[in-house]
């Protein structure tokens, strides 16, 4: 897996829309999985926003890319799930039931092979069709592209997602190990594997190389959105155009991809910076201006939008409020003061103010989130496909790579013992206010397929300091022997000695993200609890709080014993997880040295069962790896975390998916009072 997946939602904010006042009571409704829910709140005078239909968010976040073949950034697709759409998306709240969207209906024809049948009588927003030709030509450009960009920090972006059902060996695409030319050979290549085939102007056959269960999740986020191919090539590459109109029949398409092949730079992809605008979308709104200097974001509602499928089953889609203005404001007071002076619907406040906004005993004695503002209705609590441990690293290396003496966890007694110092529930309620649910297992609640978290995976740690303490005091006093290196060979007698004395004193450092108040408080516990016993035997426990891009670099090169984690799904499925959480070639085996055959088998196993199309079989495999973790002690997990939004009492239509965890404009409208 890759390294870009930590990052992707780390700047997921919290979004806090505050408009006070004083007045009478009223009664706010809003979507909910449950249904409608109703807060009385007092009535507050109507603000601008509400009268110009213009929905303003102030954050503390701003953009990087906007063109969805090159973003993986959360606040990004805030912008391009409201300008662009998918063959296929999520339906309504649920993170595992997927819909055509675009597409009209598709059949898996063969194992590798989906036709779709596309609406008809939909323009993109600068008035083409959307039609067959635009969809080859999208989803191309995704594999053209390669997921470059002008820093490239975000890795390889999302390309890969959809790359990996045509070629996972390293001889065609960057993610997968290639050093592409780019050039003209490399581009027919590519569209050589005939991934979207023109059937007719409203039919298409999708031909993989690699059949998968995950195929319509792969489709259904911003890497695959659907983009006009006029719009994009003739503010790319005019040259390509053989007419100044530059229709879509009219382009010289190998010329473009020539052009783009492996570049999605600003300085060629008009899309990732649209300063005068973009309307290269189907979507409900389109980019009306970009300001490179401020951040500032305008999008315009289409008045031509077509509405969306009837069967999806959110809240209705109107494209209500007509103006969208995303502000990049710095500061916290700030947003504050405009939030009270009715500029801004919405604010961003980080998780560390939830109490400025939500009452802290309403919340911690009941698990209700109610506003301490009588203008504010709070939605939540949220879940997201996360899930946050602490991970242990055997075979640990010094700075030049020679593995160092003491290698405690590579004793399983060390991990328990670490997992079994601090009451982890206590520690979600009373360190972390409750914004996370104590985790069981890597797999998260709603990860798909349906049944991918199971709650029958059980951990094998407690809290339990006289376990603790017993379990210290055997793996010194019975030093473990015989140890292996990661390939699984026998190390030379005496090269690691887990043997703890006062006189050999042992130093074991646990790495944290500076600002990382919850995770460095509970590792305090953790630390005052194991110190109480490892320091008579010689071995201390230290925290060690550091930017998290320093620690992550000595992780991957196994240079510490352990350290903070996290996985976010770049896609919902549970092969998303199994790979990269439990196999040896996966991003955190890889740099925590962990090599166990049985994963490796299992994971075998697990892709197996995918490409056969056999979802029990998959779920059943899953199952045992996630259970010989757990008996392992592979990780000591941390929590399932949640969030929260506050929006103004105006507002109505809210909804929420944790397969996007994005904001879908074209559902909201505003009440005139609330009252």
């Amino acid at each position: 897996m890759n390294t870009k997946a930590i990052g992707r939602n780390a700047a997921a904010l919290i979004v806090i829309a505050i408009v006070l006042g004083a007045g009478l009571t009223g009664t706010v409704y809003y979507y909910s999985s449950q249904g409608p829910n109703r807060t009385t709140v007092p009535t507050v005078p109507t603000p601008g926003f509400v009268s110009s239909s213009t929905y303003v968010t102030e954050s503390s976040d701003r953009f990087q890319w906007l063109d969805p073949a090159v973003s993986y950034y959360t606040y990004d697709w805030e912008i391009l799930n409201n300008q662009y759409e998918k063959l296929l998306w999520f339906n309504g709240n649920s993170a595992t039931e997927i819909i055509p969207w675009l597409a009209e209906s598709y059949t898996q024809v063969s194992p590798t092979q989906y036709q779709f049948k596309l609406r008809q009588g939909i323009t993109f927003q600068d008035g083409t069709p959307f039609n067959a030709q635009a969809v080859w030509f999208s989803l191309n450009r995704l594999l053209i592209i390669d997921g470059t960009s002008a820093t490239n920090d975000h890795g390889t972006q999302a390309a890969w997602i959809v790359e990996q059902l045509l070629d996972t060996s390293p001889n065609t695409f960057s993610y997968f190990g290639a050093t592409p030319a780019y050039d003209a050979a490399w581009v027919q290549k590519v569209l050589g594997f005939n991934f979207v085939q023109i059937v007719d102007p409203y039919t298409i056959n999708i031909n993989i190389q690699i059949p998968t269960t995950q195929f319509p999740f792969l489709l259904s986020n911003e890497w695959a959105d659907i983009v006009s191919p006029s719009f994009v090539v003739s503010h790319d590459f005019p040259s390509a155009c053989k007419t100044p109109d530059c229709p879509s029949d009219s382009i010289d398409y190998t010329a473009y991809f020539n052009h783009i092949a492996g570049d999605g730079s600003l300085n060629d992809n008009y899309l990732n910076l649209p300063t005068s605008g973009s309307k290269a979308g189907t979507g409900p709104y389109y980019v009306d201006s970009v300001n490179p200097t401020t951040y500032a974001i305008v999008m315009k509602a289409n008045a031509n939008y077509w509405g969306g499928p009837k069967n999806w089953s959110g809240p209705p889609i109107s494209v209500s409020i007509k103006t969208l203005d995303f502000l990049y404001v710095p500061d916290l007071s700030t947003r504050i003061l405009d939030a009270k002076g009715g500029k801004a619907t919405a604010i961003s406040v980080s998780s560390a103010d939830v109490y400025s906004v939500a009452d802290r005993d309403q919340w911690l004695t009941n698990g209700k989130l109610v506003s301490i503002e009588p203008a504010l209705t709070l939605y939540g609590p949220l879940p997201i496909l996360e899930t946050y441990w602490f991970s242990f690293i055997t075979n640990v290396t010094d700075s030049v790579g020679q593995i160092r003496k003491f290698q405690p966890f590579a004793d399983l007694r060390w991990r328990l013992a670490v997992a079994d110092s601090v009451n982890m529930t206590d520690a979600q309620i009373n360190i972390n206010n409750r914004l996370g649910q104590v985790a069981t297992s890597l797999i998260p609640p709603g990860t798909a397929p349906e049944g991918a978290y199971d709650p029958s995976v059980q951990l094998v740690q407690t809290f339990d300091l006289a376990k603790m303490t017993q379990l210290i005091a055997d793996a010194c006093q019975n030093p473990l022997t015989g140890f292996v290196d990661v390939h699984g060979h026998p190390y030379p007698t005496g090269t690691i000695d887990n043997s703890c004395s006062p006189s050999n004193p042992q130093s074991i450092e646990m790495y944290v993200a500076v600002g990382e108040i919850v995770p460095q408080r509970i590792l305090s516990i953790m630390a005052g609890n194991l110190n109480k016993v490892s320091t008579k035997l010689g071995v201390s426990f230290t925290i060690s709080p550091v930017p998290s891009n320093q620690y992550y670099a000595l992780a991957s090169r196994h240079q510490i014993y352990m350290y903070r984690s996290v996985w976010i799904a770049d896609y919902n499925y549970v092969i998303d997880w199994l790979g990269p959480g439990f196999s040896a070639s996966g991003l955190y085996p890889g740099w925590n040295n962990l090599n166990y055959t049985v994963l490796n088998q299992l994971y075998t196993q697990a892709t197996a069962d995918d490409a056969k199309g056999d979802i029990p079989g998959l779920l059943a495999t899953s199952r045992q790896m996630q259970q010989y973790a757990n008996n392992a002690v592979l990780y000591m997990y941390f929590d399932y975390p949640i969030l929260y939004e506050v929006r103004s009492s105006f507002l109505r239509g809210f909804y929420w998916n944790e397969a996007t965890t994005v904001f879908y404009y074209a559902t909201c409208s505003y009440a005139t009072s609330v009252s």
